[in-house]
């Protein structure tokens, strides 16, 4: 069986008034069907570039980049993405947001009706469906981004730091929704973030990149018992992952 996705020695260099930037060099990397990878590292190490690149919205300098098997040429229907900031439109309701991927990918109106609601049941926002973004909270509103990745049933979620901009508790609840839909759906995901906790708690791998210019030094394995609870925070094994992971970011 093909990866969901897979870097072959992949770098990527910028053009700058001050001359080139290699921003990443020969990425190998590879995400099974269905398992959670993490990508951890320093801030301005390339991380978002490797979203960019598994996306389609960034080509390579050099190497390679497949979906299932499939050269990566530009944006597709086999991926879902969600940034930072869900990006919805204002002026637009909850499900409509929701189906905005609806109208970009042809799809009929009548199912993706019916999915989105059927997304916004599993995200628990259903009753807020008839809502504007304005009127839900910073936590609400990154659940109406996740429900509208979900909306066309991609195989590959890629996931940028989508919790980043919230505060502790919103966090702490959102990465536990995020484990329980993703243990119903069993989609590949490739998150990404700057917290070492996070990227433990939900991962099945964890990938650590080098400052710039990026590459994956290490990949270690995350042997957790499933489901993971906030109980999971205090066992030993998960503090001493942590601890490991820890010290490619601290200089003693």
């Amino acid at each position: 069986m093909s990866a969901a996705l897979a870097l072959h020695g992949v770098g990527v260099t910028y053009a700058t008034r001050r001359g080139a930037i290699e921003a990443l060099a020969d990425i190998d990397l590879s995400i099974q069907p269905g398992e959670f990878v993490a990508l951890l590292g320093p801030s301005g190490c390339g991380k978002s570039t490797i979203l960019k690149l598994a996306a389609g919205l960034l080509s390579a300098s050099r190497g390679r980049i497949e979906l299932a098997g499939h050269t990566v040429s530009g944006p597709g229907r086999h991926t879902g993405v969600v940034f930072q900031k869900p990006n919805l439109l204002p002026w637009k309701t909850v499900l409509d947001n929701v189906l905005l991927p609806a109208r970009t990918l042809d799809l009929p109106t009548g199912p993706a009706r019916e999915r989105a609601m059927a997304l916004l049941e599993l995200v628990g926002l259903a009753p807020f469906a008839k809502d504007y973004p304005f009127e839900l909270s910073g936590g609400m509103q990154q659940r109406v981004g996740i429900a509208r990745m979900l909306l066309h049933d991609p195989d590959l979620l890629l996931m940028d730091e989508p919790f980043a901009a919230l505060d502790a508790l919103s966090r702490e609840s959102l990465t536990l929704e995020l484990q329980r839909i993703w243990s119903q759906h069993r989609k590949s995901v490739l998150f990404i973030t700057h917290s070492i906790q996070e990227a433990v708690f939900l991962a099945d791998r964890v990938l650590v990149m080098s400052p710039r210019p990026g590459r994956i030094i290490e990949q270690l394995p995350i042997c957790l018992a499933r489901p993971r609870t906030l109980g999971t925070l205090a066992d030993p094994e998960f503090t001493a992952l942590c601890q490991h992971l820890r010290r490619h970011f601290t200089h003693e």
